[in-house]
């Protein structure tokens, strides 16, 4: 589905709005994006049947905001708001960037101390400046601290055919690196959503260390933010995120498929588990008693324990795929 790609898009479309000094419409924008969000149909298929109709009678929308959803819809983007970033300075979509923040906070500070980046914000929390700020205090710097570490730049979700090449350019460089033994994209790659937001790989090897070392020191890498022993996060060139998580032989199964699932998809999964007397992770499955791993090597062996038919990537969204299942099944 592409209405959490479409809802972020809306919400900053709200800030910044907000940042410009704009009234009412931030919190039309809003609350379109929490209606779109929450939507449990997908906003794209709702559009192909019922056309502008049926998005202008989604609560909250409205014609003007429906015509944005189309242009969406059509182009996996909404030109308003590339011109509405082109108009603020970077720097203010960066202070955003900041969880809890909000237009109103990062207005405030950037016109008191002229802040232009987050590593000056964290500056000036360290150093006790924002407390001096008419409506902060000491707790509010120490909340912008606490919020400095949870900082994980949004980024622009990109769709999934133009970044297909590039998801199949890293796994061949992977595979072609001499220590993977399987490489296979996860997340929202592999359920085949519209957009993806960033590239989640698992692999197998006999040595995770020289593949996470590859892995960091690809030619297309711009930036390293993690490196451990098995697992590792990189920012491309081209600003897209990847993951790579080595995992062993026996938790390859149960890895792939709780990094494919969406949430909704595993949190359902995680409950008949439990209803059966078993635990499941990323580590395999395991029973409740005794703590014995009775699955994890294949996707299949899991499902099957848990008494339905492995279903396809694609269908995993929690929307009745694990009750067909579970009815169907005859192992």
């Amino acid at each position: 589905m592409i209405n959490k790609g479409l809802a972020s898009v809306l919400y900053e479309m709200a800030d910044m709005l907000e940042l410009q000094g704009v009234d009412f419409k931030p919190q039309a924008y809003r609350k379109a994006a929490r209606s779109i969000e929450r939507y449990s149909f997908d906003i794209k298929a709702l559009y192909r049947e019922g056309g502008l109709k049926a998005l202008d009678e989604i609560p909250g929308v409205g014609k003007n905001l429906a015509l944005k959803i189309e242009e969406f819809i059509k182009t996996g983007k909404i030109r308003k708001h590339g011109e509405l970033r082109k108009a603020l300075p970077d720097h203010m979509i960066e202070l955003l960037d900041v969880p809890g923040m909000g237009p109103k906070k990062a207005k405030k500070i950037y016109e008191k101390l002229h802040i232009t980046s987050v590593e000056e914000l964290k500056d000036a929390a360290q150093k006790g400046k924002i407390r001096g700020i008419e409506g902060f205090g000491e707790k509010s710097e120490a909340d912008i601290l606490g919020m400095l570490g949870m900082v994980k730049k949004r980024k622009k979700r990109m769709l999934l055919a133009k970044a297909l090449p590039i998801i199949k350019k890293v796994e061949e460089v992977l595979k072609g690196s001499g220590y993977a033994t399987r490489v296979v994209s996860a997340g929202s790659v592999r359920r085949k959503e519209e957009t993806i937001g960033d590239l989640d790989i698992l692999a197998t090897s006999k040595n995770a260390a020289e593949l996470i070392d590859f892995f960091t020191k690809m030619p297309d890498v711009r930036k390293v933010i993690a490196k451990g022993a098995t697992r590792a996060s990189i920012i491309l060139k081209n600003n897209l995120q990847t993951d790579l998580r080595v995992v062993k032989d026996d938790e390859y199964g149960s890895a792939l498929q709780y990094f494919t699932g969406s949430k909704d998809h595993n949190i359902k999964l995680r409950s008949i588990a439990m209803s059966k007397g078993f635990k499941l992770s990323e580590y395999g499955l395991f029973s409740r008693k005794t703590g014995k791993k009775v699955a994890g090597r294949t996707e299949e062996e899991i499902y099957k324990k848990l008494g339905m038919k492995c279903m396809p990537p694609t269908e995993r969204k929690n929307r009745g795929e694990i009750e067909k299942a579970l009815k169907s099944w005859k192992g």
